[in-house]
């Protein structure tokens, strides 16, 4: 008799603990958190306006992708207009981006000018971030800058620059974001 005690209360005590994982999981998974999260304005490099004819897109196993057309030796410019009017406080600044070669390199900086009467302001440069000379699948980042954007007085942009310096190397970018990451 007391065996068969100790054997319902292991199987109660089993049931018990099974319940409360299930419990936890389901509150991770399904509740609402009681925290701000984190949000983001992302832009698919491929999607953004190309200021020349001398990108084009790619698709990649990492997704689309924008890089010079073969033999075209200038720089690429991709600009992505900002519309924060929903998300308008940033602090993380980011690019992916992909090399093979350890001489090129892209950049995305964030701008804004004032549309302010009569006249509008000149172009105020935010932020900036760069790849490295590295080879590969990179992520640079730049976290050192508040922005709480002011949509109603200024207008914002994204600017990404592709630089290789031989014909034959790959310089992709893949997206850029501003996030407010707490």
């Amino acid at each position: 008799m007391l065996d068969t005690l100790q054997t319902d209360l292991r199987e109660s005590l089993a049931m018990k603990t099974i319940l409360s994982i299930l419990i936890v999981l389901f509150l991770a998974l399904v509740a609402a958190p009681v925290y701000a999260a984190d949000f983001s304005l992302q832009y698919l490099a491929a999607a953004c306006p190309v200021a020349s004819n001398n990108a084009k897109v790619v698709e990649t196993e990492f997704g689309p992708g924008v890089q010079h057309r073969d033999g075209k030796g200038s720089d690429v410019v991709i600009r992505c207009s900002v519309n924060p009017d929903n998300v308008n406080y940033f602090l993380w600044f980011q690019l992916i981006a992909e090399d093979n070669t350890p001489n090129g390199y892209a950049t995305a900086t964030l701008w804004r000018a004032n549309t302010g009467r009569p006249a509008p302001g000149l172009a105020e440069q935010l932020a900036q971030v760069t790849t490295t000379d590295a080879p590969g699948v990179q992520i640079a980042f730049n976290n050192e800058f508040e922005l709480t954007a002011d949509p109603g007085h200024y207008v914002y942009w994204i600017e990404i620059r592709i630089v290789r310096t031989s014909a034959d190397a790959v310089v992709r970018v893949y997206s850029t974001a501003l996030m407010d990451v707490l």
